[in-house]
């Protein structure tokens, strides 16, 4: 194998349990956001109003599974659900003021620990960082189409 897949590999391994520990550290903060909560809320405040399965598509999730996601959200007041004008039954999720509040809250916390934690690092190194993990992203994201058309195919 590879040297450097080898040691990217076990770097975002890393990163992964680390990541799971600050989410669970993060849940302990006032008004932050489950990381379903917020990646959902994330696409209704970043694209608009979306079907579920709008959502399940850029969550990579089970629309069954958006679907219970969707209705505890609603529970806490943070979506309102709405049927589409132009499809009856077909419904419409929104962010409601709170939800968007509790997103814009749940990002400043985030964005305050990687701060804190980043504080040491030059300005070029963060925007590398952040470049190189846009580019792993987008290529993960990548693959993943790849095998669904795949999948769809055979």
């Amino acid at each position: 194998m590879d040297p450097a897949i080898a040691d990217v590999e076990r770097q975002v391994a890393l990163l992964l349990r680390l990541a799971d520990r600050n989410r669970r550290r993060s849940r302990r903060l006032e008004g932050t956001l489950e990381r379903s909560a917020y990646l959902a809320l994330g696409r209704l405040a970043d694209d608009g109003p979306a079907g579920i399965n709008e959502i399940a598509d850029h969550l990579r999730l089970d629309a069954s599974t958006v679907t219970r996601q969707v209705l505890q959200m609603e529970a806490l007041g943070y979506v309102s659900r709405s049927r589409d004008d132009n499809d009856a039954r077909r419904s419409v999720i929104d962010a409601t003021p709170a939800g968007l509040a509790a997103l814009e809250a749940t990002r400043r916390a985030r964005a305050d620990v990687y701060a804190q934690v980043l504080s040491d690092w030059a300005p070029d190194d963060l925007q590398h960082l952040a470049t190189s993990l846009t580019r792993l992203n987008a290529s993960l994201n990548a693959s993943l189409d790849a095998s669904s058309a795949a999948e769809s195919r055979s």
